[in-house]
C-alpha cells in the first residue's frame, strides 16, 4: 500500500448491520470535507507565473490562433451576424501577454514587460492588418451595425473591460478555473474593434476607425488595471516590505497604466453624457411626432436624424390616407424640441400613399374613425 493511500480514512460497512445509514452519513460528511480541501487549495504563486509568463511570449500557436480569429471576426462583422463576431472568442488568444505586462508591473520584471509589449503589440498590428485587407478586398460591401456599434466607445465598455481583466485575473491565479473560459470572453472586446476599425480605415472613415481602435485600446489598458490589481490582491508581490504592503506600491508601479485609464474614463464619460442626451433629445421628438401626426389612419414608419451646422433635420416617413398640410408642419416644427447644440429642429415628411387593391369588388367593411385608426397603427407596429 503507498503512503499516501495509507494515511485515507478507510470504512468497511456491513450489509447486514442495522447501523448502516450511520455509515453512510459518516461518509457523506468525509467527502464534504474532501471537497471543502479541494476548494481551499493554495494558489501556486510560480506555477501562475510559469504559466502567465509562457503565455506572453510570442509564439507561433499565438499569431496563428488570433489570425483566425481576426478573419471570422471580420466575416461577421461584414455580415452583421453577431453569432459569427461571438465565435470568433473561440479561438482568440488576446489575454496572455495582457496578463504577462499585468504580472511585470506587480513583479517590477522589466524583462517580462518588454517581451509581453511586444506580443502584444505584434498581435494588434497583425489583426489590425487583417482588418485592412479585408476591409479592401470586400470594399463593396456596406458598413454594418455591428462595425458601427464599435464606434462609440463609452464608460459603460470601461466597466465591461474592468471586470472582463478582473475575471480572467481570477481564472488564471484560481487552482480549479480554467482562464481559456475567460480568455475567450476578453478577446471579445479586443479583436472585433480592432478589426472593425482595420475595415473602416480601408473604406476611408477614419473618425470611425480611430473611435473604434480607441476602443480597444480602452480594453487593453482596462484588462491589464484589473488584471495587477487582483494579482496584487492574491499576493503576488515582489519588492521590499514596505512597498509590497501598503497601496502606494500598486499604484506606484502601475502609475501610468493609472494616469491614461483615468484620461480614459473623463473622455469616454464625454462620451456617454453625449448619447445619453442624443438618445434623450430623440425619444422626445418621436413622441411628439407621433402625437402629432399619428391620426387620420396615418402610421409613422421611420424617424431619422440629420444634424446640420445650424440647425437639425428631422426626416419622417409616414404612410396613411391623407397627407398632413404644410400648416400642421409648420406648427409642430414651433413645437419641437432643440437638439444638443441649442440649435432648431425641422420636420420633413416623406408621405407614402396606401391604396386598396383587390381581384374583385368585395363589401366594404364600415368602420368609425377610432377603429380605423386603431386597426392601421396596430398593422403598421407588426
Amino acid at each position: 500500500m503507498k503512503k499516501k493511500e495509507q494515511n485515507l480514512p478507510t470504512i468497511i460497512i456491513d450489509e447486514h448491520n442495522p447501523d448502516q445509514n450511520k455509515y453512510e452519513l459518516l461518509k457523506e460528511k468525509l467527502r464534504y470535507k474532501q471537497a471543502l480541501r479541494e476548494n481551499s487549495k493554495k494558489i501556486d504563486h510560480k506555477q501562475v507565473r510559469l504559466n502567465i509568463q509562457a503565455d506572453a511570449l510570442p509564439s507561433k500557436t499565438f499569431f496563428i490562433m488570433n489570425a483566425l480569429a481576426a478573419i471570422i471576426a471580420g466575416y461577421g462583422l461584414l455580415a452583421d451576424s453577431t453569432a459569427v463576431v461571438i465565435g470568433a472568442m473561440l479561438v482568440a488568444m488576446m489575454l496572455g501577454p495582457i496578463s504577462g505586462i499585468a504580472l511585470a508591473f506587480i513583479d517590477a520584471r522589466w524583462i517580462l514587460l518588454r517581451t509581453a509589449l511586444s506580443t502584444l503589440s505584434l498581435g494588434v498590428m497583425m489583426i489590425y492588418s487583417i482588418g485592412i485587407i479585408m476591409g479592401l478586398i470586400h470594399f463593396d460591401l456596406p458598413i454594418t451595425h455591428e462595425i458601427l456599434a464599435r464606434t462609440k466607445p463609452t464608460t459603460i465598455d470601461l466597466m465591461i473591460a474592468l471586470a472582463g481583466g478582473a475575471a480572467g485575473a481570477f481564472a488564471a491565479v484560481s487552482p480549479r478555473l480554467s482562464v481559456a473560459v475567460v480568455g475567450v470572453a476578453v478577446a471579445t472586446a479586443l479583436v472585433p474593434p480592432l478589426v472593425a476599425s482595420g475595415i473602416l480605415l480601408a473604406h476611408g472613415q477614419l473618425q470611425n476607425s480611430a473611435n473604434a481602435f480607441l476602443l480597444a485600446f480602452t480594453n487593453m489598458i482596462a484588462i491589464q488595471v484589473s488584471s495587477s490589481l487582483v494579482l496584487w490582491i492574491t499576493g503576488f508581490r515582489r519588492g521590499s516590505d514596505e512597498e509590497v504592503n501598503s497601496i502606494w506600491g500598486f499604484i506606484k508601479r502601475n502609475s501610468i497604466s493609472l494616469i491614461i485609464l483615468m484620461i480614459l474614463a473623463i473622455y469616454l464619460t464625454f462620451n456617454l453624457i453625449q448619447s445619453i442626451h442624443k438618445q434623450l433629445y430623440e425619444t422626445q421628438i418621436k413622441q411628439q411626432i407621433s402625437q402629432s401626426l399619428n391620426v387620420n389612419n396615418n402610421v409613422i414608419d421611420i424617424v431619422q436624424f440629420d444634424p446640420r451646422e445650424n440647425f437639425t433635420v428631422v426626416r419622417a416617413s409616414i404612410r396613411g390616407d391623407l397627407p398632413p398640410t404644410y400648416a400642421e408642419i409648420e406648427k409642430i416644427n414651433t413645437q419641437l424640441a432643440t437638439d444638443r447644440n441649442g440649435h432648431p429642429s425641422y420636420l420633413q415628411i416623406r408621405f407614402i400613399p396606401i391604396q386598396i387593391i383587390q381581384s374583385r369588388a368585395l363589401h366594404s367593411v364600415h368602420l368609425n374613425d377610432q377603429e380605423a385608426q386603431e386597426l392601421a397603427i396596430g398593422t403598421g407596429n407588426e
